[in-house]
């Protein structure tokens, strides 16, 4: 006998402990969706276990194959192949026909996962003016050139290019990575090798259309939540939360005092014992209340 609850439906004792939970769901009347009838192909049964996790049987192989294929997190099982020795709590997470749609078509890295990760941002000064002085191809062109070499620091250094906003990028450091000051490592060495990068370029701009470019770039680490996200045949793998704006904030602080690479309190204290740091600068950010702490970064202490 176990207590089975689905959370903001019904909780019932149910003794059959052979049946999944798809089954013992359907036996309560519980309009639970299953569009591959229970084959483990669909995985519009879906369920998030709230509490009791231990209770649940291992994944048998069929569920192993769709839950690695569609990103599957470890607290997400398949109801049609999940058994229960004790009591659980779940939650339907296919609630409907578009729901059902969305789960059958997706193929991602995972569902939507917590973690803690290193955001980079990096943004051109005074781009507006440049583009403004040049010919559309030339924009484009240059932009390719310039994010080409900035993509390949982020590459090299164990990061994920997240996205380009314009002459902004944003990356993210730690994706797959556990350790903090190895992630917050990678992420700062890349910041001050984008500054070598920019030099390439700029002698490319200065040679061929009498241009400089200067940017600023602001570093950050903390919690978000990784997942797919948009419309299911253009989704993209992205971070979302506080800390993404935190690190846009502390990138947007190095116009203010004129300074290439920014880092936030956290980001220092994974790093200070292996960079060389200039100023050191008290201020607010954009959005946030209290003051913030903000070091800039010189080079690497190896260097």
């Amino acid at each position: 006998m176990a207590k089975i609850i689905f959370e903001n439906e019904q909780s019932f004792s149910e003794d059959d402990l052979e049946l999944s939970l798809l089954e013992i769901s359907l036996k309560h009347d519980i309009p639970h969706m299953h569009v591959c009838g229970g084959n483990a192909r669909c995985s519009t049964c879906r369920v998030m276990v709230c509490e009791g996790q231990e209770n649940l049987l291992p994944m048998n192989e069929a569920e192993q194959k769709l839950a690695e294929k569609k990103g599957l997190e470890s607290n997400i099982r398949l109801a049609c192949q999940a058994r229960t020795k004790g009591d659980v709590c779940v939650r339907r997470l296919v609630l409907d026909h578009q729901d059902a749609d969305l789960a059958m078509h997706e193929m991602q890295a995972t569902t939507g996962r917590e973690q803690p990760v290193v955001i980079l941002f990096s943004d051109i000064r005074g781009f507006t003016a440049f583009s403004e002085r040049h010919l559309s191809y030339d924009i484009i062109h240059i932009l390719n050139r310039y994010f080409q070499e900035m993509g390949e620091v982020v590459l090299a250094n164990h990061g994920y290019i997240d996205k380009y906003m314009g002459d902004g990028l944003m990356a993210l450091f730690g994706v797959d990575e556990q350790d903090s000051d190895k992630m917050c490592m990678h992420a700062v060495t890349a910041a001050l090798q984008m500054e070598t990068a920019l030099k390439r370029v700029n002698t490319y701009l200065k040679q061929n259309f009498d241009e400089q470019f200067e940017i600023g770039v602001g570093v950050h680490v903390g919690e978000v939540v990784l997942g797919q996200i948009g419309h299911r045949d253009n989704a993209h793998f992205t971070a979302i939360g506080d800390a993404v704006n935190m690190a846009s904030r502390v990138e947007g602080e190095t116009k203010s005092i004129d300074s290439s690479v920014l880092v936030s309190q956290c980001m220092y204290a994974h790093i200070h014992e292996q960079v060389e740091i200039g100023q050191t600068v008290k201020t607010q950010l954009k959005g946030k209340s209290g003051d913030y702490l903000l070091y800039e970064v010189l080079g690497l202490k190896s260097e």
